[in-house]
């Protein structure tokens, strides 16, 4: 079992220390919404800590480790290998290395959502999306959600990305769009 202590430790060796601040700052407000929505807040600041651990992996490096864990790479992952692929690269990696399942799981969904996430994975993608050092339209609404529905506040989150990614003319990976259709399954 990987604990706090030993997940600094791999950041460390690993992440610049612009991405270890992130990093800290997402582990904090992951263990806030954790406490606030009933998930373990130890494990939210796990995951916190380590959900960018594969995140400074070059763009080739991200699809030789996902070629050697089998991960699945579409053509919209293709593109953006490191942007989209170092949750799910992280996840495998931190998995063999005998991370809990549960904290896997968040850090593999942390970048992308997907239908049916645990109150952990949804604690760690909205942390990730709404830590203090984030500034961008639509990110004071999700905030202000936070506050007292998880679930509203991701809906938010998935809305505001789905919208920016079309925007900018970028592809959307299915689960993405999945998690949008899943929260916005009743509007």
């Amino acid at each position: 079992m990987i604990d706090r202590a030993q997940a600094e430790l791999l950041i460390a060796g690993r992440l610049s220390e612009k991405r270890r601040e992130h990093s800290r700052r997402v582990a904090a407000e992951a263990a806030e919404l954790a406490q606030r929505f009933g998930a373990a807040p130890e494990a939210a600041v796990i995951a916190g800590l380590l959900h960018d651990y594969c995140r400074d992996l070059t763009d080739a490096e991200t699809l030789a480790a996902a070629a050697r864990y089998g991960l699945k790479v579409g053509p919209v992952e293709a593109r953006r290998p490191r942007n989209i692929l170092h949750g799910p690269v992280a996840a495998a990696e931190l998995s063999a290395a005998g991370l809990d399942a549960a904290i896997v799981g968040a850090i593999a969904r942390h970048t992308t959502g997907g239908p049916g996430m645990t109150v952990l994975e949804k604690c760690l993608y909205l942390a990730d999306f709404c830590e203090p050092g984030r500034k961008f339209p639509g990110l004071d609404e999700v905030r202000a959600l936070a506050g007292a529905s998880l679930d509203a506040a991701v809906a938010a989150a998935a809305r505001i990305t789905l919208l920016d990614l079309i925007v900018r003319g970028r592809g959307v990976v299915p689960d993405a769009l999945a998690l949008y259709n899943e929260t916005h399954a009743g509007h």
